[in-house]
């Protein structure tokens, strides 16, 4: 998805007609946020296999929730039974939270964004200074949605794994 969303920036980027800078630049949005969401998709049914079928719009509550909780659980266990201490506990849980809720905030405006170019078409794709908007969002912005899910995603399942639950 990541590399059909490139190419539609390039076209975009290219077009001299408005209305197809418009359309090529809402498809290229669109690219960005579902390699967004596979990335998070994959990540979530590594960690249990039914989080996979999570609906788009209930990923970040997920995050948010069910992935936190899991691993404070073990955490706490693990604290009892004296395997980490109060320092990795919280170090643990920092890198977690931090990854949880930045994927979080993440997904939830790239989600928004994908909504407004798909069914918006009424909210036109600006160019300023060379660079494609839709509403406030950068469409260069949008292009590194992909490569920071995939960081993210990466520490979210380090910690999983820290703590034992892979």
């Amino acid at each position: 998805m990541r590399i059909v969303g490139e190419q539609l920036q390039v076209w975009a980027e290219d077009k001299k007609v408005e209305h197809e800078k418009d359309i090529f630049a809402r498809s290229a949005f669109n690219r960005f946020y579902y390699a967004s969401f596979l990335i998070t998709r994959d990540m979530l049914g590594e960690l249990k296999p039914e989080w996979k079928k999570t609906a788009h719009k209930n990923i970040p509550d997920l995050l948010r929730t069910s992935v936190k909780k899991a691993v404070d659980k073990e955490l706490k266990k693990l604290f009892r039974k004296g395997v980490v201490s109060p320092g990795e506990m919280s170090a643990l849980k920092t890198s977690l939270n931090g990854a949880t809720s930045e994927l979080s905030n993440l997904l939830t405006e790239a989600y928004d964004l994908r909504v407004i170019a798909d069914y918006e078409p009424e909210v036109p794709v600006l160019t300023k200074n060379k660079v494609l908007l839709l509403r406030k969002y950068k469409l260069n912005s949008a292009r590194e949605w992909p490569g920071k899910t995939g960081a993210f995603c990466k520490t979210i399942r380090k910690v999983w794994r820290d703590v034992g639950l892979a």
